[in-house]
């Protein structure tokens, strides 16, 4: 049952291909900023844009070699007509790179639809209100592009069907509580990532049956040491895999493609724009936003209900927000009493010996 999760996302173009066949509409986006719901709604597919681990050659004409390993990897993929099944795209305003990338992509990749998303900064009333208007309008762009019926019901039921997912994958995170997980952190990624690219009323029947049924635990602790990971995205597995070879149990997670892009459900007893304009404006803020003290404290608490005895700090190369963050959150978590190891990594040309040797040490250290 696991395994069908990991194979969703490895299959992630050919699944969006079949429905493209099927009629279907295909929607991608960038970014746990952009509320899926209102695509969803508008009878589209939202899948979320994801780079690979092949070297970048044709996107190197249009980005430097120093900006983002994940944008230059999608963009290079798109380059090649490998999203050329989308129908649309959003991007939201988030972080500089994802800012930089529309202008490029409307050029050179000539996707139907392309929506940039404006998204404050901070969180306050003010910022809600905007964003609730700016929802509005996005609302009525994806109804005048798909033809759905983009009304207060239908976002009603989106955003229902959305919450129930969220609390779903809540669920087999709290899998990790025990002190045999039965799910691998590299089992958990699969789970995770998988409900990123596909619609997610499939994704809830297949979290509903593993809940049901859910792996027995692996007897005992086994002498791993319960570690979390920080940072931004990654596209494979292998880093988890590295660690649990080096006998980490990888059992939370502060990641902009796991609990922050999970947790919080929309309040459905409000207005549903308002209610999705304060669910992802006041979820926990990824660094591009504020205020960063609230990450801080949802890492901290994480890290003691899980009860982790040291931090990975994984830092996409060039990924400038969450490089800058990290001095400030690594002391904060080491005067918290937590040990450290701080990665920077890159899914192009990533080197797993190096990253295996890092790892062997901090265990001993951990150990």
């Amino acid at each position: 049952m696991v395994s069908e999760f990991l194979d969703a996302y490895r299959n992630r173009h050919e699944l969006a291909e079949g429905w493209k066949k099927e009629g279907r509409k295909i929607c991608g986006f960038f970014c746990n900023y952009v509320p899926e719901e209102i695509i969803s709604a508008a009878g589209a597919i939202p899948v979320r844009i994801r780079g690979g681990t092949e070297n970048v050659e044709i996107a190197d004409a249009h980005l430097p070699t120093f900006c983002c390993s994940y944008i230059r990897s999608v963009l290079d993929l798109a380059l090649r007509g490998r999203y050329s099944y989308l129908d649309g795209v959003v991007f939201p305003k988030s972080c500089d790179m994802t800012r930089v990338l529309p202008g490029i992509w409307k050029r050179n990749v000539l996707t139907p639809f392309q929506y940039m998303l404006p998204v404050p900064g901070k969180d306050t009333d003010e910022a809600v209100g905007f964003l609730t208007y700016e929802l509005d309008r996005f609302r009525e762009a994806l109804a005048a592009e798909f033809g759905g019926d983009v009304g207060d019901e239908a976002l009603r039921k989106s955003i229902k069907t959305y919450n129930e997912n969220r609390a779903l994958v809540g669920d087999v995170y709290k899998l990790a509580l025990s002190n045999a997980p039965p799910l691998s952190g590299s089992d958990m990624f699969g789970i995770l990532m998988s409900g990123q690219i596909m619609p997610k009323e499939q994704h809830n029947v297949m979290l509903r049956k593993l809940l049901d049924n859910p792996p027995a635990p692996q007897g005992g602790s086994n002498g791993k040491v319960r570690l979390m990971i920080v940072g931004n995205t990654f596209e494979t597995a292998d880093l988890l895999l590295v660690m649990e070879e080096c006998g980490a149990q990888v059992v939370i997670d502060d990641v902009d493609t796991g609990t922050r892009y999970y947790e919080t459900l929309v309040d459905e007893s409000l207005d549903p724009l308002r209610g999705l304009a304060v669910r992802y404006l006041r979820k926990t803020p990824c660094p591009c936003k504020h205020p960063t003290e609230r990450r801080l404290e949802r890492i901290l608490a994480l890290a003691s209900e899980y009860r982790v005895k040291g931090v990975v700090l994984l830092n996409q190369k060039y990924c400038d927000s969450h490089l800058y963050d990290r001095p400030w959150i690594e002391s904060k978590l080491k005067e918290n009493g937590l040990q450290v190891l701080f990665v920077e990594h890159s899914d192009i040309g990533w080197v797993g010996g190096k990253f295996k040797t890092m790892v062997e040490a901090f265990m001993e250290m951990v150990g």
